[in-house]
């Protein structure tokens, strides 16, 4: 039986858990050991055990692409997707309406005299507003030009 302590930090635990947009970037660095980030998202990989995540199908696609391209190593591709499946919200970012003309509007905004974001970073912004996601965690310079997302901070 559990004591009042327990429920209130159990309580407080929720209360303070944020609903959070998973980049690649961070996803590739955590299964990647030799990625430049992988130290650092080992450091702060509680942020995947202490807040609701969500990845979209995008992110699904760009993980395992990229996983494969760079390690060729057919299992630990296998681990993430099954990671991403049991450990995420899958969102449909399909069911957005104009979904790649909102995301194409995005991408011209910021890539308007010099390419800065890719068209993946830029489905972010719109994934993340349309859900209301409260952060996006990203180890990707060019979430930091984004002015209509809140990037979690991640721990130095």
């Amino acid at each position: 039986m559990m004591n009042l302590v327990m429920i209130g930090i159990l309580i407080r635990r929720c209360t303070l858990m944020s609903n959070l947009f998973i980049d690649s970037s961070f996803l590739v660095s955590l299964f990647r050991q030799d990625d430049d980030n992988h130290e650092l998202v080992k450091q702060n990989r509680n942020i995947l055990e202490d807040n609701k995540c969500f990845i979209s199908n995008g992110i699904v696609t760009e993980v395992i692409t990229v996983l494969m391209m760079r390690t060729k190593n057919k299992q630990l591709t296998n681990l993430a997707y099954y990671f991403m499946q049991d450990n995420f919200t899958i969102v449909n970012e399909y069911e957005i309406s104009e979904y790649n003309d909102k995301v194409f509007s995005v991408f011209k905004n910021y890539n308007v005299n010099s390419y800065k974001v890719s068209f993946i970073d830029c489905s972010s912004v719109v994934i993340s507003n349309h859900f209301g996601f409260d952060y996006v965690v990203a180890l990707d310079n060019g979430f930091k030009l984004f002015d209509d997302i809140k990037l979690y901070p991640i721990n130095l």
